[in-house]
């Protein structure tokens, strides 16, 4: 499958999911991602904020359980003139207003800025992935961009409402695949073994 026929495919998946499924895969992602990221404990970890339209999958409880561990949750913000992301330590009570493309994004004058080279473990959005860890975003390269400048070591783990699809075809050098990856049936490890 291309990342084209992926993307078409998955969306309409998204869109086909009733609510009770939808809830029931969040659920799933949580239970099997919690208990992995608590045994790890990450000093930080960036979290994207879920795009509601889109279906994303439903960070909002996580990002509440890690701010209770006392881990940093990281999020970003979007500048559109660079096409690139500036991350910032989210607080409790900061405002998350929708930007543009329905993105929530952390505004106010407290916020702490974070340089890619101190966060520790990345929450991708997807829309797919395959096998080997190569994912599907919606193409807009800004997550290819932000991974590549993280460190090496960092962990960077997709959430999927959808299990692996075998292989997507039209894979690039830029590409930055995943380490882990989170569905509702398990936790995918391409870190330490082929799948």
């Amino acid at each position: 499958m291309t990342k084209a026929e992926a993307r078409k495919h998955f969306r309409k998946q998204r869109r086909l999911l009733s609510k009770e499924a939808y809830q029931l895969a969040n659920q799933q992602i949580y239970k099997h991602l919690m208990p992995w990221l608590k045994e790890l404990k990450p000093r930080t970890v960036h979290c994207f904020l879920p795009i509601h339209k889109n279906r994303e999958v439903n960070t909002w409880p996580l990002i509440r359980e890690l701010q209770s561990e006392n881990i940093g949750v990281v999020v970003s913000r979007t500048d559109l003139q660079q096409n690139s992301m500036e991350h910032f330590i989210l607080e409790e009570g900061t405002a998350c207003p929708e930007n543009v493309w329905g993105i929530p994004e952390p505004e106010g004058e407290s916020l702490v800025r974070v340089t890619e080279e101190e966060i520790a473990l990345v929450l991708v959005p997807l829309l797919a992935f395959d096998l080997q860890g190569q994912r599907v975003g919606y193409g807009k390269g800004y997550y290819d961009l932000f991974l590549s400048k993280c460190l090496p070591n960092t962990l960077k783990v997709g959430l999927s409402l959808f299990e692996p699809i075998e292989k997507i075809k039209d894979i690039y050098p830029h590409d930055i695949g995943l380490t882990h990856a989170v569905s509702p049936n398990k936790l995918w490890d391409f870190k330490h073994s082929q799948c």
